[in-house]
């Protein structure tokens, strides 16, 4: 059975902490093998995001930590407190920034250190937009590997030949660390263009014109629950045993894509008490 798992991020406002608490307690019922949290700008925001989930039911959660959002001095307390807060392991980034004289492989070193569980770093099936070359992520994924890393999960692609392509790749190059490819559910079709652009996932044609007719037609989040449970199921086909969901912090399109997939939600009895 495809094991899947869910990512969120900290929300902002009131009614954006409401709307994650929803999502978080629908999604829990789908059993995730793990949830992460993205890494606020202010670290204390994904601590409390952390509680809030463990809060609504989901387990073996994983904190994002960046190399540009940490002082080196600073990451034993961060990681202490990340566990404090729930976390059993950590999604190790460089960020969008210049490292602050941090490097992955130290945040992978310092997770180890402080006992976690799990470890996972980040792959990209489509080159990174700051990489010299596809070489290169492969580059670091082996050094990543190497460091310590227990598992990788990708940036978000819509075709499912580049994550196959990459992760036969890799393994060509020596690295047996699981790879799970990050699925992202079309929730606003001008929002992903545009988060698209930022890091290097190839949109075709078809798929664009596709999306855009949908969005006319009023039919969008029928297109998303269809392209998304597509590519899986070409994905599960080709050996794929486990799914990593960027949800956006909404729960409807993500629930119909697992269900679609064979996934039976269980409610939870707090939330029918």
């Amino acid at each position: 059975m495809t094991q899947i798992s869910f990512e969120f991020f900290s929300p902002k406002t009131v009614t954006a902490a409401f709307s994650l608490s929803r999502a978080a307690e629908t999604l829990a019922g789908f059993a995730p093998q793990f949830s992460s949290v993205t890494c606020s700008k202010d670290p204390a925001q994904t601590l409390d995001t952390l509680r809030a989930l463990r809060r609504s039911g989901l387990e073996r959660l994983q904190a994002h930590v960046t190399c540009s959002t940490q002082q080196p001095a600073d990451l034993p307390a961060y990681l202490k407190a990340a566990q404090e807060a729930g976390a059993e392991g950590l999604i190790a980034l460089r960020g969008d920034t210049a490292p602050k004289g941090l490097d992955v492989t130290d945040l992978i070193a310092c997770a180890k250190q402080n006992a976690m569980q799990d470890i996972f770093v980040a792959a990209y099936p489509e080159v990174h937009p700051l990489a010299q070359s596809s070489q290169s992520d492969l580059d670091w994924l082996k050094r990543k590997q190497d460091a310590g890393a227990t598992a990788a999960i990708t940036q978000f692609f819509f075709h499912a030949e580049f994550f196959l392509r990459f992760r036969d790749r890799a393994a060509a190059q020596g690295i047996t660390l699981p790879i799970t490819p990050g699925i992202l559910p079309v929730q606003n079709w001008t929002a992903t263009q545009a988060i698209a652009r930022s890091c290097g996932t190839s949109i075709a044609p078809d798929l664009a014109e596709g999306f855009a007719r949908a969005e006319r037609e009023g039919r969008a989040e029928m297109m998303a629950i269809a392209q998304a449970s597509e590519l899986c199921d070409s994905l599960i086909q080709n050996g794929v045993e486990h799914l990593h969901f960027y949800t956006m912090n909404k729960a409807e399109v993500v629930s119909a894509i697992c269900t679609a997939l064979g996934k039976a939600p269980q409610q939870s009895l707090r939330r029918v008490a």
